[in-house]
Formats: C-alpha cells, structure tokens, sequence
C-alpha cells in the first residue's frame, strides 16, 4: 500500500499492528509516548490519527511515515540493526565535533555522552534534543528520510512534497479557523 493509499487503511489498527510486530507491549508504547493505557487504546480505535500525532509515534517507534503506510511486516535486517549511540558517534565524526565540545553543546557531561553512544535505543526527546544539536532533522539521524533523497528519473521524491504540503495545509486550516472564530466574535460584539 502506498501512501497515497493511506486513508484506505485504519490507521489504529496499523498503529497497533506495528507496535506488535516490533516485539512491543502496547503497555511499553504507552509508556513511550507518555501516555496511559487507556489513551493508547483510543487511538488504536481511532481510523484517522491527526498528522503531527502520527508523525511523533513514528519517531518514537523509529520509522517514518511513509514507511508507516507501506508498513508490510518487521523488514528483514540487512546487515546490522540500528544502533541509535553508534550513529550519534558516527554523525559527530561526520560534523567534525569534538565530544567535549559537543557535550557541552547539549548541555551533558563528556561521560553522559560517551554513555549515550552505548544506548541502542533513544526516546523521541532525546533524538529530537541530538538532532538540534548536529543541525539535522530526527529523520536523517534515524536514517529514514535522507534530505537530498531523489529518484531514479532524478526527480526529487514526492512524498517530501507532499509532507511538506500537507503540513502547511494544515497550517493554513488553522489560521483559517482563527479568522472565523475572531469574526464572528467581532460580530457578536457588534463591531
């Protein structure tokens, strides 16, 4: 299933689904995201999860949102599982950082640091907190949705468009809201 297919699919019961087939209790998910048993139930009844919503589960569960609507299965490992403390050592080297300077960049201790690069796993926060600090977005440290991705035609790949689409249109609807609500205040008020 593509992503253009995606308000096909019931995207609680995927949300579920992936949850499941990462080997992760629904308890541990709710935990996760900093919710309670009873949230995480609602949105895995939900049919449509809002975008911003659905974007932050997917960092937390390490895959992007195309991969959530194409979502088949736990892909087959090719070569070694990601290593969340491997690929910090691995982009500081990239940049060109000191882990001193970098430590201090983040506000930790230079020991706080090289226990990170030992952390296979990282919450949403904390990927959030590293990637602000290399000056890359959290996709491109979890190696999901590299910025400069284009196809084989050489086009650049439409779901990057497309995000970025829905995400002003988003915006866009809110605003959009705003003004009416402001009008008809204005109205009620006789202005």
């Amino acid at each position: 299933m593509s992503a253009d297919e995606k308000n096909i699919i019931h995207e609680g019961a995927r949300l579920k689904k992936i949850i499941k087939d990462k080997g992760m209790k629904l308890l541990e998910f709710a935990r996760l995201a900093g919710f309670t048993n009873q949230v995480a139930h609602y949105y895995f009844r939900e049919e449509n999860i809002k975008r911003e919503t659905l974007k932050e589960f997917c960092v937390k569960l390490h895959i992007s949102l195309p991969e959530f609507y194409d979502w088949t299965g736990v892909p087959k490992p090719i070569g070694t599982p990601f290593h969340a403390g491997k690929r910090l050592n691995e982009l500081i080297s990239e940049k060109n950082f000191k882990v001193v300077k970098f430590a201090e960049k983040m506000g930790i201790s230079r020991r706080a640091l090289y226990n990170m690069f030992e952390r296979s796993n990282f919450d949403s926060e904390l990927v959030q907190r590293v990637s602000d600090a290399l000056g890359i977005t959290p996709d491109e440290f979890l190696q999901t949705n590299p910025q400069n991705q284009v196809s084989e035609d050489g086009e650049p790949h439409l779901i990057d468009w497309r995000e970025k689409y829905y995400e002003l249109l988003e915006i866009h609807t809110k605003i959009l809201r705003e003004y009416a609500d402001y009008k008809k205040s204005q109205e009620s008020k006789g202005l």
